[in-house]
């Protein structure tokens, strides 16, 4: 679904008063330009910030034209301008046409989640990018606590262990994957430890999890690469919140689809 501020084109008087009347997300009120650009440049230096170099620029563009309006302004980051003067779009860009923006902007979502979920959980600030459109907003964040609850026990053995891990992961709320994403979990998981690693491979979980038919050519479709791309990801979020005090992990290394299992001391 495209993002419901992203223009088509050039601007228009009929779209600029459209975002005027738009709800726009705020910022915690108190926080200096100052503060605000301390903020940004913790976030662009910063190793846990796992943004490409191209989307760190989209972050860095998004703070700068938000800040250079006027007070009182409602000037939004406008997609035409991201795609033309950060993607290298030409002046015909249309978000019909071409989807860039839309994708980088969740890509740079949920890379700022992984930030704040690492290092950045320490700052005294949290830069959002808001769903629905480009504007950044920043919000004043406590110091976090790192409580120490009770982490679950192991049997000694992997196979029980790892199935006990497979059903925290996915009964977990923190565990953001979708539906589709969960089953491949499972498919890998179980295969692998009923020592099926020949079910593995990038034909049958195209065809047995994400329902591709018979004809499903994985080098033609990068479904299965994709997909399991962005359950790497969904992985990582899980560890980094309630998993990080697991006794066993699960990962899926990259170059392949068969799990791998990991006492954690």
């Amino acid at each position: 679904m495209q993002d419901t501020l992203s223009e088509q084109g050039p601007p228009s008087v009929a779209a600029k008063t459209s975002q005027q009347k738009a709800l726009i997300p705020r910022s915690d009120e108190g926080i200096s330009q100052e503060e605000m650009f301390a903020e940004l440049n913790r976030v662009i230096s910063s190793p846990d910030f796992p943004a490409t170099l191209r989307n760190r620029r989209f972050l860095s563009f998004a703070v700068e034209r938000t800040l250079e309006a006027p007070a009182g302004a409602q000037l939004r980051v406008r997609a035409y301008d991201v795609a033309t003067q950060i993607f290298g779009r030409s002046d015909d860009f249309s978000t019909i046409i071409d989807p860039i923006v839309r994708i980088e902007a969740g890509k740079l979502r949920r890379d700022l989640e992984t930030y704040y979920l690492k290092s950045g959980r320490l700052n005294p600030l949290r830069i959002q990018l808001p769903r629905g459109g480009y504007d950044p907003v920043f919000l004043r964040q406590q110091a976090a606590k790192d409580g120490a609850p009770q982490a679950p026990t192991t049997l000694g053995d992997l196979a029980a262990d790892a199935r006990a891990e497979l059903d925290r992961i996915i009964q977990s709320t923190d565990f953001p994957a979708t539906d589709r994403n969960r089953k491949f979990l499972t498919y890998v998981v179980e295969n692998e430890l009923a020592g099926r690693p020949e079910e593995i491979t990038p034909i049958l979980l195209g065809q047995r999890v994400l329902l591709r038919d018979e004809t499903f050519n994985p080098n033609k479709d990068p479904i299965v690469r994709i997909e399991a791309g962005k359950l790497r990801r969904d992985l990582e979020t899980y560890y980094l919140k309630s998993g990080r005090r697991n006794p066993l992990r699960i990962s899926i290394p990259k170059g392949g689809y068969r799990p791998a299992f990991a006492y954690v001391a």
